[in-house]
């Protein structure tokens, strides 16, 4: 390494990367840039002297661009601790750095790793890059919480994550410690939606705390673990019930504003209010509630206009956007084959996403998927499609072992990818899941038996037999996989 180099005052530029920066170093002849410097330690590759990962930044005997060692130099990024020159930080490889940072958040009084932690620490040390854990652990309050459990400070406990304020790295780290096993599994936005609650009602005033309280524990959460007692909470069904809590809480304070009470509750108020407020389903729900409850005197809410279905979408335009989902690979690859199966087979984003690896089997002739009862056979190219991509995402997991298996993983253990990112990539292409999944049944119950269409596809046989009837369908023969898709154009086109 040599001192930068100046040129009439100003310090001379990067030879790499063109830029009129510091050159504090001297690699290959050149003289670069912190960023350049930092970006080749962070890429070894192969030695073509000794076959190993290293980090390549010299010459040898023969001109080839080698490792240290190779060109006869003091090996100069090797890891202090190991050797190692693969994903330094530091003066450490990834994996040096990650098992002593995990030795001091997570050893107990005695200096060894606590017993109840010891599966997190087998876990997090399969990271696929180390890196990026040791990164997570400084970030508040992930390393002063888990410092506190090993400690016994403090129980190695959902009770203990309880007490934090809740955000998305409490989040990310109550599935981590699912993930790894120290902790039982939980519905986790369910156990949110409650403590967030619990800090609403508590804010209160005392006479709305306790309707609102009495409500939620009744009614939104007895509801809510009863539809989803086999399934986790979705965002969607979280933002919605937490929204609608907050929404009724302003109506209460509104209430007060008015100078009017619950009990006294008329018409006029109520009018008065959904003039003024739009978006407000989830009031209207509570005071049907409150009227049942005789918390309330009787009363008319506003009900909500039924929506008409929008217009389906002609079959020439899914297929359109079928063969744009197979030909653009700028789209992300869970997002193009969850495309695919809405387009196709009329799934929705919400089933996809929880589709596992086993929901897929291959044999010597075809790749099938099973969305119901029976397993369904896939056209060809998106066969492969789906085989590329399990192939590609067995080195893409953050961690090699632990978590359900998921077809489609999100970036959070031991959960799968999320429905709003799939649509946001999906609408960006102007493909709007839900007009689309319609538009689909609405097609296929033409041709097929609404019976078939939930066993084959997980349709519900009512939704099957609505849109039969509304499409006035007479279904004859099953129908030929459509040409666009046959492995024949594939490879001519």
């Amino acid at each position: 390494m040599t001192p930068p180099e100046t040129t009439r005052g100003h310090q001379v530029g990067c030879d790499r990367c063109a830029r009129h920066v510091a050159a504090r170093y001297s690699i290959l002849e050149q003289r670069i840039c912190n960023a350049c410097y930092s970006r080749l330690r962070r890429h070894p590759e192969i030695c073509p002297g000794c076959a190993q990962i290293k980090v390549l930044a010299f010459y040898d005997s023969e001109r080839r661009i080698v490792c240290a060692p190779c060109a006869g130099e003091a090996p100069r990024f090797a890891c202090i601790t190991c050797g190692s020159e693969e994903q330094l930080t530091g003066s450490q490889c990834g994996t040096c750095r990650l098992t002593e940072r995990l030795h001091e958040v997570l050893a107990d009084e005695n200096g060894d790793i606590h017993p109840g932690l010891a599966s997190l620490y087998g876990h997090l040390k399969t990271a696929r890059d180390p890196r990026s854990v040791v990164r997570w652990l400084r970030r508040p309050p992930i390393g002063k919480t888990l410092s506190a459990m090993a400690a016994g400070e403090v129980q190695i406990s959902h009770d203990t994550l309880d007490a934090l304020q809740p955000s998305p790295r409490v989040r990310y780290l109550r599935h981590m410690l699912i993930s790894a096993g120290t902790l039982p599994e939980i519905d986790v936005r369910l156990n949110d939606l409650e403590i967030l609650a619990e800090q609403l009602i508590k804010d209160l005033p005392a006479h709305h705390a306790q309707i609102i309280n009495q409500y939620f524990r009744w009614q939104v959460l007895r509801q809510t673990r009863q539809r989803h007692a086999d399934e986790p909470l979705t965002v969607g069904m979280f933002n919605a019930r937490w929204s609608a809590l907050r929404k009724i809480a302003s109506f209460l304070a509104w209430l007060d504003e008015q100078g009017v009470q619950l009990e006294t509750l008329d018409q006029r108020a109520v009018d008065l209010f959904f003039a003024q407020h739009r978006s407000q389903a989830a009031v209207a729900i509570f005071l049907n509630w409150a009227i049942q409850q005789k918390l309330t005197s009787p009363i008319t809410p506003p009900h909500r206009s039924q929506s008409h279905p929008a217009p389906s979408i002609p079959e020439d335009t899914i297929w359109r956007k079928v063969d744009e989902l197979l030909d653009d690979e700028s789209i992300p690859q869970a997002s193009r084959i969850i495309g695919l199966l809405v387009l196709v087979f009329a799934q929705r984003i919400s089933d996809c996403v929880r589709l596992r690896r086993s929901d897929v089997s291959e044999d010597e002739t075809a790749m099938s998927i099973a969305f119901g009862r029976t397993p369904l056979a896939l056209p060809p190219p998106i066969a492969e499609l789906i085989r590329h991509y399990i192939r590609e995402l067995e080195g893409q997991q953050p961690f090699v072992s632990g978590g359900p298996d998921w077809l489609f993983p999100g970036t959070t253990p031991h959960l799968h990818v999320s429905e709003g990112i799939i649509r946001i990539h999906l609408a960006a292409h102007q493909i709007q899941a839900r007009r689309a999944q319609n538009a689909r049944i609405d097609q296929l119950v033409q041709t097929v038996p609404a019976s078939v269409i939930a066993d084959t596809l997980g349709v519900n046989i009512g939704t099957a037999i609505r849109h039969a009837a509304r499409t006035n369908s007479r279904w004859g023969g099953y129908p030929e996989l459509r040409h666009s898709l046959s492995s024949e154009k594939r490879r001519d086109g």
